[in-house]
């Protein structure tokens, strides 16, 4: 059966994975694809969401990477969307590195002077300001940069790196070795993907960017402090009408009732 026959959304969880520590997913995002109609769509969830957690109540949405991996999170984020989440790829940092090496980086245009530095981790981010071509190691630093808009500033960032790594990844370049290139970004990878089903996936991507390219969207909502604690409060029904248009489908009515559960859930969790 031809993997990208109807319409594919895969979960995507770039994990801070450290020895003896499961992590929590660091960036999360769903892709989805639409072969026969040549659209591609991908969502960012905030890493501070809050949702319930199969078995754990209301946490923030990377939490469910700790208590149970890509299985929780794939749930969690499928009950949340209210979407059938058919694949997974998890990447931790050191992958998510060698993967843009192994496409041979990415141009990007730094848009600030960024500085960081994390003595604990021994981690620094020095950037600065205007094009440049990025190697792995210098697209993580970007992608992880949190300034004054924290982390919704971060994934203005990360969805336009992605743009750039889509385009870079959908080029006739890269399509031309992507047999290798696939075998390569597989040993970097965790994924219930195929070696197959990662070629198709990378011309399907070359065939979407001629047409309309990928679409980037957030799930909606406002920050909000519960208990001394960071959350990112979802708009429920603006999110689950993003998601019918990203779907390009119509709400049934059992959608909608479902969304309106969910809704009623959210109001009752303040409550206690």
């Amino acid at each position: 059966m031809d993997f990208l026959s109807g319409k594919k959304n895969i979960v995507v969880m770039g994990c801070d994975i450290r020895k003896d520590d499961a992590g929590r997913s660091d960036t999360l995002f769903v892709v989805m694809m639409d072969k026969s109609e040549k659209k591609a769509a991908l969502l960012s969830v905030p890493r501070d969401t809050r949702v319930k957690v199969k078995g754990h109540g209301w946490d923030k949405i990377n939490s469910a990477f700790a208590y149970g991996g890509h299985k929780l999170t794939q749930e969690t984020v499928q009950d949340f969307l209210g979407i059938r989440i058919n694949n997974y790829v998890v990447v931790d940092f050191q992958g998510f590195q060698g993967l843009v090496d192994a496409i041979g980086g990415v141009d990007i245009t730094v848009e600030k002077r960024m500085y960081y530095y994390d003595p604990y981790a021994g981690f620094e981010i020095d950037l600065r300001p205007g094009n440049q071509h990025m190697d792995g190691k210098t697209a993580m630093q970007y992608v992880r940069y949190r300034d004054e808009e924290g982390d919704i500033g971060r994934i203005r960032r990360q969805q336009k790196f992605i743009m750039a790594l889509y385009k870079q990844i959908a080029s006739k370049n890269i399509i031309a070795k992507m047999p290798g290139v696939s075998k390569q970004i597989m040993s970097m990878i965790k994924t219930d993907l195929s070696l197959k089903e990662m070629v198709e996936l990378g011309k399907v991507m070359h065939d979407m960017l001629e047409k309309d390219g990928l679409k980037m969207a957030m799930v909606p909502g406002t920050p909000e402090y519960i208990d001394g604690v960071s959350y990112w409060i979802p708009d429920i029904p603006n999110m689950r009408r993003q998601m019918a248009e990203m779907q390009d489908v119509k709400m049934s009515e059992k959608f909608r009732e479902n969304t309106r559960k969910l809704e009623q859930d959210y109001k009752d969790s303040f409550k206690k």
